[in-house]
């Protein structure tokens, strides 16, 4: 086995424990995503007639009966994982209405969080092999990617976004070598989060850069899936072009793009980048280095494509209704090109000073997704400042301040557990130390850097070998 694939086998296992040690806890998105990985799995149908009682993320459609408002490809991820959950439980005669927090625990694991976790030796991979980065610097940014930015936290709970990022990762690094596998991939993300429909769009432009046979076989491997979404829209809603989010009246707004799309507005486009409410810079200001990446690329076909889906992107969460995400910590819509920014981080070439600055901004960003994972990573929406009023002294003191508690609405005190705030979330740490106790969380913490500490090593012991194709 060759250094470069041990060090990516590496960053998947030190990601694939980190992010099944922590539960994010419950929530409608996840509930909701939930509730059809049950209904699929124990009664084999598409609607949630019943399973509905624990959210408000639904759709009525065909027959009068309940759906999720969203693509259903994040709830048949965990359907594998959960069908096999389901037949031992069965079996025990366990009681599996009462298991559902553990149940979602698992299936999430195995599902979320190995998507999660795959991200980093993807991104690393590519680096060395069509970046030409260092095995060092490749480590370091793919690391930087899991850990210090918000695919950390939502690596941890049933979000339809961590799938949709590391399938849209593959779909652009698999392109111009493995088109059909690349538009698999793709199918797979637009069937996780309708946006990247429109990334899928400038792949296929990218394509037909490279050959008009590439194009052609890209859009052969996504096609199957184009096919199942329009099915399962015809199915649920009566028409292959109405998606679940037009079906989900209490979101949206007559002359609205498919009720939830209006021009974008600077509040939200300061909100998604900058701010401190949910700015991605601000909690990953490491991601910055990517602007710098992106200055130094060359100006081909792949450099325009990734400008041109990180733009769009931007523009259209920053014109949905819901751009803040509800209860979350961070811009959680943007989650699937934070890996594609971390391709543009691994085109910078810094010097003394600016290493140095970019290692404290990578520790900064460490820590405040770190401290969010292991507190609350969904933070009330009523919070304008989640971090610095919430998470961080909640983690470190185990107190907050009256009004971020009457903000929130459902802290009888300001006297709050350290960790493991949010409905149902935990970590494994809890079952030795308490619930909600700080020293839960060491045994992980030691774990990533005593993890990371022995690839660092590793990348920086054996000679350099660039593996650019």
């Amino acid at each position: 086995m060759s250094t470069d694939t041990k060090i990516a086998t590496g960053l998947f296992v030190l990601a694939a424990v980190t992010f099944a040690y922590f539960t994010g806890g419950a929530g409608w998105n996840q509930d909701a995503h939930f509730d059809l990985t049950r209904a699929i799995v124990e009664r084999q149908t598409l609607f949630i007639d019943g399973y509905d009682v624990n959210t408000g993320d639904v759709s009525k459609g065909t027959g009068e009966h309940i759906f999720i408002n969203k693509p259903p490809g994040a709830s048949i991820l965990p359907a594998v994982p959960y069908a096999v959950i389901y037949a031992i439980e069965c079996g025990l005669h366990a009681p599996v209405d009462s298991l559902t927090r553990m149940n979602r625990w698992i299936s999430t694991a195995l599902s979320v969080g190995l998507c999660g976790a795959l991200i980093g030796p993807v991104l690393y991979l590519y680096g060395r092999r069509k970046m030409a980065a260092s095995r060092t610097a490749a480590l370091c940014i793919a690391a930087i990617i899991l850990f210090g930015t918000i695919v950390f936290p939502y690596s941890t709970m049933l979000f339809a976004h961590i799938p949709a990022a590391l399938f849209l990762l593959l779909a652009f690094t698999l392109l111009e070598t493995r088109p059909v596998a690349a538009g698999v991939a793709a199918g797979i993300a637009v069937a996780c989060f309708y946006v990247c429909a429109l990334a899928a769009a400038i792949l296929v432009l990218l394509a037909f850069s490279y050959q008009r046979r590439t194009a052609i076989r890209f859009l052969i491997g996504m096609a199957p899936f184009g096919c199942l979404m329009a099915a399962y829209q015809w199915i649920c809603f009566g028409s292959p072009f109405r998606t679940s989010v037009e079906a989900s009246t209490p979101f949206t707004h007559g002359g609205y793009l498919f009720g939830v799309i209006t021009i974008p507005s600077t509040d939200a486009l300061y909100g998604i980048t900058l701010s401190p409410y949910r700015g991605l810079f601000f909690v990953s200001p490491v991601l910055l280095l990517a602007f710098f990446g992106l200055a130094a690329m060359k100006r081909n076909a792949e450099y325009w494509s990734l400008v041109a889906i990180v733009t769009t992107f931007v523009l259209v969460i920053a014109s949905f209704n819901g751009w803040h995400g509800g209860f979350a910590f961070g811009p959680r819509y943007l989650v699937p090109i934070v890996p594609l920014l971390g391709i543009a981080m691994m085109a910078v070439r810094l010097r003394r000073l600016w290493i140095v600055i970019a290692i404290v901004a990578a520790i900064v960003s460490f820590g405040l997704n770190f401290i969010a994972t292991a507190t609350d990573p969904m933070p009330s929406s009523q919070l304008p400042h989640p971090v610095s009023r919430y998470l961080v002294p909640a983690f470190f003191t185990g107190h907050i301040g009256e009004q971020t508690r009457r903000d929130i609405g459902y802290f009888e005190s300001q006297s709050v557990a350290k960790v493991a705030l949010a409905r149902e979330s935990g970590n494994l740490g809890e079952f030795i130390f308490g619930k909600g106790k700080l020293a839960s969380v060491v045994p992980i913490l030691l774990w990533l850097v005593a993890g990371f500490a022995i690839l660092l090593r590793m990348s920086l012991r054996e000679p350099e070998r660039l593996l650019v194709e």
